[in-house]
């Protein structure tokens, strides 16, 4: 018996890639100034124009992937006789994953024969990507579908997740910080220093200036990376290229001939976090 790996746009990996390890990822969608748009991949998606237009003070309103979306989603691959693994965006930051759950609950009913694993990521974007990949090896070794996701989980504790953004406002608009964190941040100029603590974003440090902001994510990188077989290196942005790759520079001196997988972040999870983020993800020490 076969399972299929499935994960969701938040994901922020290219299509083709996804196409190539037989990966299905459900879209997400959202507003933009009162129009809807599907999320595309990050190879196809105009990242700049759009984080311009936030920066502009384009309104950005994310939807949730309701039940019914997932269980036309999940009910194909059942039908076919497979079972599912989805790997999802943070529960922490969307209750789309709720919905997954409850679809599976409802089609297990209905297929007592098949298994569907709903896998929360606790986090987004290529953090989220991180256990995409460690699921396609897993699969690809021949692994069962318990066996992946018990990998998966013991991976959780050294996913480490850190970002700096260029204006805490949209965090707080999202709810993700508090009110006086983001007027703080933005009277005095202060960079934030932030890292995914499981389903929440919470500040470790703060700097005065954006060189000194990147450097200390570069900092925190190099002293938590490790060697790992499911090691994936990944800078996500919201349209500033050129701080990804100011970052990842000295990530590469420390490291001669680090592989960094560089993004622009889709959507959905970029309208959270707002034009000028840098955030870095990788398998590190215990991210605590």
């Amino acid at each position: 018996m076969s399972y299929i790996l499935t994960t969701d746009t938040s994901a922020n990996l290219p299509k083709a890639y996804l196409d190539e390890h037989n990966v299905t990822a459900i879209p997400f969608s959202y507003f933009m100034d009162g129009e809807e748009h599907t999320c595309p991949g990050p190879d196809v998606f105009d990242g700049e124009a759009y984080y311009q237009r936030l920066s502009d003070g384009g309104e950005v309103k994310t939807t949730l992937i309701n039940s019914q979306q997932y269980t036309e989603f999940f009910e194909p691959f059942l039908k076919d006789g497979n079972d599912v693994l989805y790997v999802g965006m943070s529960s922490g930051i969307s209750s789309s994953l709720n919905m997954a759950t409850l679809a599976a609950r409802e089609l297990l009913e209905e297929y007592p024969d098949r298994k569907i694993v709903i896998f929360d990521a606790r986090t987004a974007s290529l953090g989220e990507a991180i256990y995409v990949r460690a699921a396609i090896r897993c699969r690809d070794e021949g692994m069962t579908l318990a066996a992946t996701a018990a990998h998966l989980v013991s991976l959780q504790p050294r996913v480490c997740s850190y970002l700096t953004v260029g204006d805490l406002m949209f965090l707080r608009r999202g709810g993700r910080v508090s009110n006086v964190a983001a007027i703080i941040g933005t009277v005095l100029g202060v960079q934030p220093l932030l890292r995914e603590d499981g389903a929440k974003i919470v500040g470790y440090g703060k700097t005065r200036g954006r060189k000194k902001a990147l450097r200390a994510l570069a900092d925190e990188f190099i002293n938590r990376y490790e060697e790992d077989p499911d090691q994936c290196v990944s800078i996500a942005h919201g349209g500033c290229a050129e701080d990804a790759e100011y970052v990842a520079s000295m990530m590469r001196e420390a490291f001669p001939g680090l592989e960094i997988d560089i993004q622009i972040y889709e959507p959905v999870t970029g309208s959270y976090v707002g034009p000028g983020t840098v955030a870095m993800f990788y398998i590190g020490k215990k991210n605590l």
